[in-house]
């Protein structure tokens, strides 16, 4: 072998080792992307879940938040059930606590999973009735009847400890969906 055919194996084999070499980067920069790739994904998947969650998880709070603020406002309102006119401008300021919570119903109904609207629809619905039986406490009351306000006012108890035991229903299963 003569140095010209030499010269021209090696500039071959270095050729071949070029190529190869070139292959093998491009092959493990095509790893590294698809890994890269993948790992951005898991990321994003795991931040609109951490994000789904938190939303999730302040609605069901603003909603039992809002179910409290209104027994609390109903308490109030039972207090001077035999006052028509503290009756009725506590019963103003009732109001606005009502609408909150039904605006937090909605949200919290929409944010599911169904187990849990099931609980927000029986939840405000008991708060409905409550509502409701402090309004005929209040009449009662106010029609001088006592046996007819007793009866009223023990319908009223029996509908707030209902009311009660719902929303302990409602966070047993706001705690299975978080």
């Amino acid at each position: 072998m003569n140095g010209n055919e030499a010269a021209l194996i090696a500039a071959g084999a270095a050729v071949l080792a070029s190529a190869a070499t070139g292959l093998a980067t491009a092959l493990a920069a095509r790893i590294q992307a698809s890994a890269s790739h993948r790992t951005q994904l898991a990321q994003l998947e795991h931040a609109k879940t951490q994000s789904r969650h938190m939303q999730r998880r302040q609605a069901y709070a603003d909603f039992v938040k809002a179910v409290g603020v209104l027994h609390s406002q109903l308490a109030d309102l039972v207090a001077v059930a035999g006052s028509s006119t503290a009756f009725h401008e506590k019963q103003q300021e009732a109001r606005t606590d009502r609408a909150t919570l039904m605006s937090a119903t909605h949200v919290a109904f929409l944010e599911g999973p169904a187990p849990v609207g099931e609980r927000v629809r029986d939840l405000y619905n008991s708060v409905d009735r409550y509502w409701t039986s402090v309004d005929r406490l209040h009449a009662a009351a106010c029609g001088g009847d006592s046996e007819a306000t007793q009866d009223r006012r023990q319908q009223m108890v029996t509908i707030r400890n209902e009311s009660r035991r719902l929303r302990d229903l409602f966070v047993e299963a706001a705690r299975g969906a978080l």
